[in-house]
């Protein structure tokens, strides 16, 4: 998804990590693959990889399912230092399963020229 300068603060970042979070959580992966994509597609269509890695972290973490309610997680944002990569920051979030676990969901932001994009990165088990 293509963000502007002005979405480039914690706040912005941090809301566009929430967002994605709450489409997983509601169940709406193709609304999610569609808004942020999928960096993990590798090819194939993101809402289908986006729920096999979400299928594949939650029996990781011997959930079968992500929590409903409970407590916000609030998302992280990291810069990064300048690279070659384009990377200008990573934004975390933990979604809570149904066991009281939870499962990592990260996004990256990028650059490349004036583009600048966000991008969900991955779902991986938290350990």
């Amino acid at each position: 998804m293509q963000i502007t300068d002005s979405q480039l603060d914690v706040a912005s970042l941090a809301a566009l990590g929430a967002e994605a979070l709450a489409l997983l959580g509601s169940g709406n992966v193709d609304a999610l693959a569609q808004r942020f994509g999928y960096a993990l597609a590798y090819g194939a269509d993101p809402a289908i990889a986006i729920q096999a890695d979400l299928t594949s972290s939650l029996a990781s973490v011997g959930a079968t399912s992500l929590g409903q309610g409970g407590a916000a997680h609030i998302p992280t944002v990291r810069y990064c230092n300048p690279n070659e990569a384009g990377l200008l920051a990573v934004v975390q979030a933990m979604a809570p399963t149904n066991n009281g676990k939870a499962i990592l969901v990260e996004l990256v932001v990028t650059a490349r020229g004036n583009d600048t994009h966000i991008t969900l990165e991955q779902i991986s088990d938290a350990a």
